[in-house]
């Protein structure tokens, strides 16, 4: 008998007598697991899942034990079927049990507690010894010279020093939230410079909507696979995750109608258009249904455009549906060049005020000079000229992959920089991705992109970092020949 074991835990034990060969033998046999919640205030499914982790933490429940069904539980406790099912979905996002179809509900080993997703990682350009189908971004070599005329145009200005040794307002000059105001209409939301603030990049457009609308312990509800970097964003600041199921046609509403009912739930995070990583495109019906949903919870949206410029037709803002809640971001970085880095965050009518703190605290302003650049691009076509070039190289080179790669490459938007490449039944990413690598070619993982378990090994592969159509190619027949292996024989 386990020496560290309570007395109220022998009470919950069941005594058995077995009669063996005319005499007798007693064993102690654990009764299913029941959380201990008296003392446990706050929604009963948190009160669940939180009991769960200490029993996990002192070793009442051990590797491998088998927790009672969600029915059983349920009646146990006295509570709703429901309110399991949430108790044990937020274990599984913590990383405490696993959920086996046709099995049960399983406790984790230590061991198989996924640490967090490491960092994308950021290679050295100058580096041609491996492929990189990794990074999400498309250069467009000959708009380069752009760039040289741009600089040397900025060179040529009169108050040039201005953009140098002068603060500016944080929310970004007049005039360059009136180019920001142009930049997102084609995002499908129709806005004022009020209602704009100017930040350094996507992500940090993103880090101040988040420290803007949200708390330490509050939930951000996302697509159960999604940007790797508002996952560790969310991570460094406190905030929780919790997944919505995904379908064809984006974000599930009956799911995320569910996960807006718990008390801390103050961000819906969606990218509607060529979802990251799916490369989905969200129907114009699909974005009414979640503009209703977060109206009905009065939760907050922010909704990630980055890559909406590829869409075509372009469809209307999530964000237009629900102006009240809507914060759109989009940026300079995905659509025009990856150094530009100048990102916009359009905000309710009246709200612009309660993000400048926060912009303040993570970059006191956007690099004026970059903001420059950016702002005049935009005034005088240029930065649509760079962005129609990405649309039609990101089309050829969907052309490219779809042709190598057959029915793979089929699941995703044919404008996409990415693909979303599901593994087959008993193949992980982490060999998929190691196999790669031994030929060296680097793709990313489906955990990077995972909120909580991911459901169905994958990885995601992009089209855009190769110099060359040639480089693709060789790259893309890697991935290939990988699958075809997988296919055949397991080799991965």
């Amino acid at each position: 008998m386990d020496n560290h074991r309570t007395s109220q835990d022998l009470c919950n034990d069941i005594i058995v007598t077995v009669t063996i060969l005319g005499g007798c033998a007693t064993f102690f046999v654990m009764a299913p697991w029941k959380p201990r919640l008296a003392s446990r205030s706050g929604p009963r499914y948190l009160a669940i899942a939180d009991a769960l982790a200490d029993d996990v933490a002192s070793q009442r429940l051990k590797p491998g034990d088998r927790l009672p069904t969600h029915r059983e539980l349920a009646d146990t406790l006295g509570v709703t079927v429901g309110t399991v099912s949430r108790a044990y979905a937020v274990a599984i996002e913590r990383g405490l049990v696993n959920g086996e179809v046709g099995r049960g509900s399983f406790v984790r080993a230590a061991a198989e507690v996924p640490a967090p997703a490491a960092a994308v990682e950021f290679r050295d350009p100058s580096d041609r010894s491996v492929i990189d189908l990794g990074l999400s971004f498309l250069r467009v070599p000959e708009h380069d010279h752009r760039i040289a005329l741009a600089l040397q145009s900025l060179a040529a200005t009169p108050d040039l020093a201005s953009l140098f040794d002068e603060y500016k307002p944080q929310s970004g000059l007049l005039r360059h939230r009136e180019s920001a105001v142009r930049w997102i209409a084609r995002s499908g939301l129709s806005t004022t410079r009020e209602r704009v603030l100017v930040c350094a990049g996507a992500q940090h457009a993103l880090t101040v909507a988040v420290l803007g609308l949200s708390r330490p312990g509050d939930t951000i509800v996302a697509d159960e696979v999604t940007y790797p970097a508002m996952i560790a964003l969310a991570r460094a600041l406190g905030r929780n995750m919790r997944a919505i199921e995904l379908d064809d046609d984006g974000m599930v509403p009956e799911a995320l109608d569910e996960a807006c009912r718990a008390p801390r739930a103050r961000i819906i995070y969606c990218m509607p258009s060529l979802q990251n990583p799916t490369a989905r495109v969200m129907s114009s019906a699909r974005r009414e249904r979640i503009a209703e949903v977060a109206a009905r919870h009065n939760v907050a949206v922010i909704e990630d455009d980055v890559y909406g410029f590829l869409a075509e037709p372009a469809l209307p803002a999530v964000s237009a549906l629900v102006p009240e809640l809507g914060h759109l971001v989009c940026a300079c970085t995905k659509s025009v060049a990856p150094g530009l880095r100048v990102g916009f965050l359009a905000v309710p009518p009246g709200a612009a005020a309660r993000f400048h703190e926060p912009l303040w605290a993570t970059a006191v302003m956007a690099a004026p000079p970059m903001v420059e650049v950016a702002s005049r691009w935009i005034e005088d076509g240029t930065a649509e000229l760079m962005a129609s070039a990405r649309r039609d190289e990101a089309r050829i080179r969907q052309t490219i992959a779809r042709r190598i790669l057959g029915d793979a490459a089929r699941g995703g938007d044919a404008g996409a920089f990415h693909l979303w490449l599901p593994l087959p039944a008993g193949r992980t990413s982490a060999g998929f991705v190691a196999a790669a690598a031994q030929r060296c070619v680097a793709v990313i993982p489906g955990e990077a992109f995972a909120v909580g378990e991911l459901r169905r090994n994958a990885v995601r592969i992009s089209l855009g970092p190769p110099r060359d159509h040639d480089e693709l190619s060789r790259g893309l027949r890697v991935i290939a020949d990988l699958l075809a292996g997988l296919d055949a024989a397991g080799v991965v």
